[in-house]
């Protein structure tokens, strides 16, 4: 490899599971708290495709070797793990120590060229981030399913990227107001302020679609009230009420909305959760089949890695619930936050971004 790649410390964290599934070959199921329970899924093989049309299987099935098959079937190399583990806690320590957006971690460039690995993420056309053969007490060998990845290392991460196609729309129903007024209003919590001064002036927020026809589809999927739902609690997180998805949804169903209470509600919102760290995403029609993914590795802050999988999908619901807030992206870059007409009728648009608490 002529080149050192550089990456920032997600990226770098995928590379570091691989690398520690070859020298582990087995995961610790978590419970709702990211902590390590009795049950483990065992990596029998690893399917990789980093160039186009070149793909690469890695058999972990015999203990200590993982052998690098190609897509005729052929043995290109098989690799020793006996040193793996001391370079994989290097790779992570460099991680973890990182000061910089991004960087070169050379021990990672090195046993990139020993395993055959061109790129450190994976092919951008799989949904998951990692596609997996796995064995545990449930199934004794499953079909290649995919897992995606989240790392603790370097600070919270985002569960749900904003885009325009995130933007939920209001109507302002009896605004009276000064419109120039309200959008000249600025801070950090100008946002806030300006859903504040429009209440003040009698006037109040009706929800009227999510900007995205294809993200309303898809959470209309899991439940058809669902936008509905997240755009009152998004109201609430804008005006400053709370900002986590467990007590904006325990604060939705206080209201009692659409006669819904607040079991009804946070089912809902762990449902949606799910579907979003399983491959949900705005800009792609979702086909609703959460069986193709194994579920979700998790990096955490020691180097531990731990894994949801869909036979542990209650502790996976919650450990999303209980660890998810909304945050606020740029309003400039995204296209909301501000007052404007659509025809006779005032509007103002709230983006919905989803990141982890920790």
């Amino acid at each position: 490899m002529n080149n050192m790649p550089s990456a920032n410390k997600g990226e770098w964290s995928e590379l570091y599971v691989l690398f520690k599934i070859f020298a582990d070959r087995s995961i610790m199921a978590a419970d709702m708290n990211l902590q390590p329970t009795d049950d483990e899924y065992t990596f029998l093989q690893i399917f990789r495709e980093d160039i186009q049309d070149r793909k690469y299987t890695y058999d972990l099935e015999q203990v200590g070797v993982v052998k690098i098959i190609d897509s005729a079937g052929s043995l290109v190399k098989s690799v020793s793990v006996a040193d793996l583990p001391d370079k994989t806690k290097k790779i992570f320590d460099t991680i973890k120590n990182a000061d910089s957006s991004s960087f070169t971690i050379s021990d990672a460039v090195s046993l990139m060229s020993e395993y055959k690995i061109e790129k450190i993420k994976a092919n951008s056309n799989e949904k998951s981030d990692i596609v997996a053969i796995i064995r545990d007490k449930v199934v004794a060998r499953s079909k290649p399913i995919g897992f995606s990845i989240k790392s603790q290392i370097g600070g919270a991460s985002t569960l749900l990227n904003a885009s325009k196609r995130t933007n939920f729309v209001y109507k302002i129903n009896n605004f009276n107001g000064d419109i120039e007024a309200i959008d000249k209003i600025d801070g950090t919590k100008k946002i806030r302020d300006r859903l504040s001064a429009i209440i003040e002036n009698g006037a109040s927020l009706e929800f009227s679609h999510v900007d995205s026809v294809v993200f309303t589809r898809n959470m209309r999927l899991i439940d058809t009230i669902l936008p509905n739902v997240v755009a009152s609690m998004l109201v609430d997180y804008y005006l400053g009420l709370d900002n986590t998805l467990k007590n904006l949804a325990t604060s939705c169903g206080n209201k009692r909305m659409y006669d819904l209470g607040e079991i009804e509600i946070s089912y809902k919102i762990k449902s949606f959760l799910r579907a979003i760290a399983l491959g949900m995403v705005p800009s792609r029609d979702w086909d609703t089949y959460l069986a193709t993914y194994g579920g979700y590795i998790v990096v955490r802050e020691d180097g531990l890695l731990v894994c949801y999988h869909l036979y542990n999908d209650d502790d996976f619901k919650d450990y999303l619930f209980n660890n998810t807030k909304f945050d606020t992206p740029s309003s400039g870059r995204h296209d909301f936050g501000s007052v404007y007409m659509d025809g006779d009728q005032a509007m103002i648009n709230l983006n919905l971004q989803i990141r982890f608490t920790q």
